[in-house]
C-alpha cells in the first residue's frame, strides 16, 4: 500500500520521520549528523487493525516507533491466555529490549487499531551508536526508565488489590489517550472485557462488578467500547489507596 496515496491510512494524522526523532527522549542530543543518518535509514510499515506484528520467540530485526495508531504488547500466561501487558499510542517506541541484545522477542505485538510503524534496523541503529557517543547514554537511561516500569508491572501484581490494578491502568490509560468532553475525561479503549480483564489479572465476573460498582458511585460510566471517567481524582485515590467498596 502506497503510504502517501491512500487517504484512509493519511487520515491517521501521522508524525514525519525527523518530527519523531527530534521529540523523543531516546534521540535528544545527538549530532545533526546522526540524526540525518537515522532519518535516511528508518522505513515504514503499515498493519491493520488486529495484525500480529511479531510473536514471542521471533527474531529482533527492528526496534519499532508508534507514527499513527495504537500497538498492544502482550505475552501469554502458564495457563496459555494472552495477558495485554500495555497499549502503545503515537510517539512510543517498543521491541527495544531483543532488538538491543540480539535475542528473542519476550513478547508479542499486534496493532489495536489501524497503525503506522516507523522501523530503524539494528545495523543503522548501531551505526550510530558507533558514531555519537550520546546515544549510548540515552540508550542507558532509557533502558532504566523500563527497568521501573517493569518493577511498577510487578509490584502492582504481587501487592495490589485488583480494583487497585484496574485502577492504575485507567489512570495510565487517561493519561495516554483520555480526551476532555462535556460529560468527563472520555477514553476510547478499543479493548474487549477479556482483554481489560487479561490485562488486570481479573477475572470477567469481577471486573464486571468492580465496573458496576464505580459507575453506580458516579465514578465513571460505559458505552460500548469507551469509558467516560467522571471521577479522576476518585480513580487516582483507588489506584495508590485502595477502593473500600
Amino acid at each position: 500500500m502506497n503510504y502517501v496515496a491512500d487517504a484512509a491510512w493519511a487520515s491517521l494524522s501521522p508524525i514525519e520521520t525527523g518530527s519523531m526523532i527530534e521529540r523523543t527522549e531516546l534521540f535528544q542530543g545527538l549530532s545533526a549528523a546522526t540524526v540525518e543518518a537515522l532519518q535516511q535509514r528508518m522505513t515504514k510499515r503499515q498493519l491493520a487493525k488486529g495484525e500480529l506484528l511479531f510473536n514471542l520467540g521471533d527474531p529482533p530485526d527492528y526496534m519499532y516507533f508508534v507514527e499513527a495508531g495504537r500497538v498492544r504488547i502482550w505475552t501469554v500466561s502458564a495457563a496459555g491466555a494472552e495477558v495485554t501487558l500495555n497499549v502503545l499510542g503515537q510517539g512510543s517506541i517498543f521491541g527495544e529490549i531483543a532488538f538491543l541484545d540480539g535475542s528473542e522477542r519476550t513478547a508479542g505485538a499486534s496493532a489495536l487499531d489501524r497503525s503506522v510503524l516507523q522501523l530503524i534496523s539494528r545495523p543503522a541503529f548501531d551505526a550510530a551508536l558507533d558514531n555519537d557517543p550520546q546515544l549510548a547514554r540515552n540508550v542507558i537511561g532509557f533502558l532504566c526508565e523500563r527497568l521501573r516500569w517493569v518493577s511498577h508491572r510487578m509490584e502492582d501484581a504481587a501487592l495490589r488489590s485488583a480494583p487497585e490494578r484496574l485502577a492504575r491502568i485507567i489512570v495510565h490509560l487517561s493519561e495516554d489517550y483520555g480526551r476532555d468532553s462535556e460529560d468527563g475525561l472520555r477514553l476510547s479503549l478499543n479493548l474487549t472485557q477479556a482483554e481489560l480483564a487479561r490485562w488486570t489479572q481479573m477475572s470477567r465476573e469481577n471486573l464486571n462488578k468492580t465496573l458496576s460498582r464505580w459507575s453506580t458511585a458516579g465514578l465513571i460510566s460505559q458505552s460500548q467500547s469507551q469509558f467516560i471517567i467522571h471521577d479522576l481524582q476518585r480513580i487516582e485515590d483507588i489506584a495508590e489507596f485502595g477502593d473500600d467498596g
